[in-house]
């Protein structure tokens, strides 16, 4: 023990410590190696990485669990403001097309009445003015459109065309494919003047014509014998 203490040789004392205190470094530096690589997780030969950047993870959100336990996943803003837009944008009232008036052409004409004609009696005359195309159109009555006259042979002898109050005018009315309108016109027998005016001499016997023609159209003609 005292040799460990005091040091015996022939070098100086300070000699031998300093060659006991390297050793003890040494067994030091020693047993740290040895708990260094006893420890768990780490291999023998297999070198430490100094330095590596460590790399970045990105976790992702946990949906937040519903009251069923079902994961609800968080709502995409977009459809929900497309479907506001489209919610609040007015929508545009389509206003109905009226049909157009019939063509003159497609109007088909039939004349009914003058039975039992007679001089200075009245004789009403029907007339049926039917739209005759494939769709839907209009068809009005007024005297610039309309005329029903009485004649015997080139005299004319009356007309509706004579007086506003001899012929009832009609407003456009629509009419379906194969439906018609009806005109009614009374005729007093006599003969006409512009004005509303009638002879004050009787008409003679013998045959007479009705005709009624709608502007454009086909007319329809009546035959009368007047006794």
């Amino acid at each position: 023990m005292s040799g460990m203490l005091h040091p015996v040789g022939p070098e100086d004392p300070q000699v031998y410590w300093m060659r006991r205190a390297t050793i003890g470094v040494v067994l030091v530096v020693v047993v740290l190696i040895i708990v260094a690589f006893a420890r768990p997780g780490r291999t023998a030969g297999t070198a430490v990485p100094t330095g590596s950047p460590t790399p970045l993870v990105l976790s992702t959100p946990t949906p937040t669990p519903t009251s069923s336990g079902t994961p609800t996943a968080a709502p995409d803003a977009t459809p929900a403001a497309e479907s506001s837009a489209e919610a609040t944008s007015p929508t545009e009232a389509k206003t109905p097309v009226a049909p157009a008036a019939c063509q003159a052409a497609d109007i088909r004409v039939a004349l009914s009445g003058g039975s039992g004609a007679g001089i200075g009696q009245k004789t009403s005359f029907t007339t049926q003015l039917t739209n005759g195309s494939s769709g839907p159109c209009t068809i009005g009555v007024d005297k610039s459109v309309f005329e029903l006259k009485v004649v015997s042979g080139s005299d004319r002898i009356w007309s509706s065309a004579d007086c506003d109050a001899w012929l009832q005018a009609k407003s456009p009315a629509e009419v379906k494919p194969g439906e018609s309108i009806s005109v009614t016109v009374d005729w007093p027998g006599r003969r006409s003047y512009p004005g509303c005016k009638l002879g004050s001499k009787d008409i003679t016997a013998g045959t007479y014509v009705a005709t009624a023609e709608y502007r454009g159209a086909a007319t329809a003609k009546k035959v009368m014998g007047l006794r």
